[in-house]
């Protein structure tokens, strides 16, 4: 398998056999599901040294999706884990600040997360860093996910726990 380009944002074990790269936007509604089957489904994985999680934050040039971007903008990518955790927090709640104006967003991140009001300028690089690589992928939507590098192949919206688990388990199998 190739090196791994833009994993600034990553869990698991770096051991781990396989490698799970997400590109997702913290704005659209199909990665707060994803989110969700996630928190479900992995942990076993993780905990086992079986997955590593590689968060690739997607400001694809959607206009639903632009509430993600000024979120990926403001995050401390210094801080991963701390990222990580808010980028959670953020998916958990997504229906509570989905329809908030800009500023009332921003208000948002800097009271509730202790997010910097203005984006990180190292953020605006690693986002087109990101964007690069989504195009050299073929990355046509949010979330995409991609086992060793293979993408997953039929994901949609009605994705079930038991498909993802699926997806693994075959992924592993490969090994």
């Amino acid at each position: 398998m190739t090196t791994i380009k833009n994993d600034y944002l990553k869990f698991g074990s770096a051991d781990a056999p396989l490698k799970l790269e997400a590109f997702i936007n913290v704005a659209c509604r199909g990665t707060a599901t994803i989110y969700r089957l996630a928190k479900e489904v992995l942990p076993p994985y993780i905990e086992n040294g079986q997955i590593e999680v590689i968060v690739k934050l997607y400001d694809k040039p959607r206009e639903e999706l632009l509430h993600g971007a000024l979120i990926h903008w403001t995050l401390d990518n210094e801080k991963p884990n701390e990222a990580l955790d808010v980028i959670g927090k953020l998916l958990e709640t997504q229906a509570e600040w989905h329809e908030l104006s800009n500023k009332e967003l921003k208000r948002l991140l800097v009271d509730t997360y202790n997010l910097q009001e203005e984006e990180r300028l190292e953020n605006v690089d690693i986002s087109l860093a990101i964007t690069a690589e989504a195009i050299e992928r073929e990355v046509k939507i949010v979330p995409t996910l991609f086992f060793n590098g293979e993408k997953l192949l039929g994901f949609t919206y009605e994705l079930e726990p038991s498909d993802l688990k699926q997806a693994i388990e075959t992924s592993l199998a490969k090994l």
